[in-house]
């Protein structure tokens, strides 16, 4: 009776096991499911956005914020170089950079670049996006205004090379409007004025866009090291050349709409 006691207790004690084995081994498992199913989650996230990537073209936008309060300006200047120092570091960003007018008016650019816009899109939930802007928008006298580029298949973009010597850096941001039947010709002469003037000593960025809703508007970003590069580039030949090859493509003149401008970056 005893023997069959033990080995009764014994059976119940290894049925016992079995089944906490078995709980564990299940437990386990779901948490390995969970695990992968976070991972597959992070995974499309990722996936999604190179995926939008390859599919859209780049976003780019420039912008003025117009005049900033005086005893605003440092506060300013700081949370928006936050912005860009943490902008630059994110993968799909290209580049983005902050201008002040030569002449120390308070009426700085903006200038950005993303490799789509759902790229963009995640850049605004960032906190150090909001930061700036909240800051932004305490700075300024009135609203900032922005346009919305698109890069030209005629003459791909290169992205800008970075001033070891901000202060000294020399950038001409000019608004063009073009008389619609004359753009094929307007693109053909910047085509080949764009391609020489990236060799010039010197040179940090020459880049054409044109806005997004108008393809008669273009934005024109020319960077150099220091000003005496660009007034070097300005007495070559070709230069004088091309400025009287394009004189009677515009709709308006294009000085009307020119910032001199040095980057403020960082």
């Amino acid at each position: 009776m005893i023997k069959q006691l033990f080995r009764s207790e014994a059976a119940v004690s290894t049925c016992s096991i079995g089944i906490l084995l078995f709980i564990t081994i299940i437990i386990v498992l779901q948490s390995k499911t969970v695990n992968m199913s976070e991972n597959q989650i992070q995974d499309k996230s990722a996936i999604d956005l190179t995926t939008e990537n390859t599919a859209q073209e780049t976003f780019q936008e420039i912008g003025f914020f117009g005049e900033v309060k005086k005893d605003k300006w440092n506060e300013f200047v700081g949370a928006v170089r936050n912005n860009i120092a943490n902008s630059r570091k994110e993968q799909h960003n290209i580049s983005f950079s902050l201008y002040q007018p030569k002449d120390g008016q308070l009426q700085p650019i903006w200038f950005e670049r993303f490799d789509n816009k759902a790229a963009h899109d995640f850049h605004k939930e960032q906190n150090y996006f909001k930061n700036a802007i909240t800051v932004i928008q305490q700075s300024l006298v009135a609203d900032a205004k922005s346009i919305t580029l698109k890069v030209l298949d005629e003459i791909p973009v290169i992205t800008p090379k970075i001033s070891p010597r901000t202060a000294t850096s020399h950038f001409v941001i000019m608004l063009l409007e073009i008389e619609p039947h004359h753009r094929e010709t307007f693109i053909v002469a910047m085509t080949r004025h764009i391609s020489s003037s990236r060799k010039a000593r010197g040179n940090l960025e020459f880049n054409l866009y044109s806005y997004a809703d108008d393809p008669n508007k273009f934005v024109l970003i020319e960077g150099w090291g220091r000003h005496t590069d660009y007034a070097a580039q300005l007495e070559k030949a070709h230069i004088k050349q091309w400025t009287a090859e394009l004189k009677e493509l515009f709709l308006s003149n294009p000085m009307n709409s020119r910032y001199i401008v040095k980057d403020i970056s960082q």
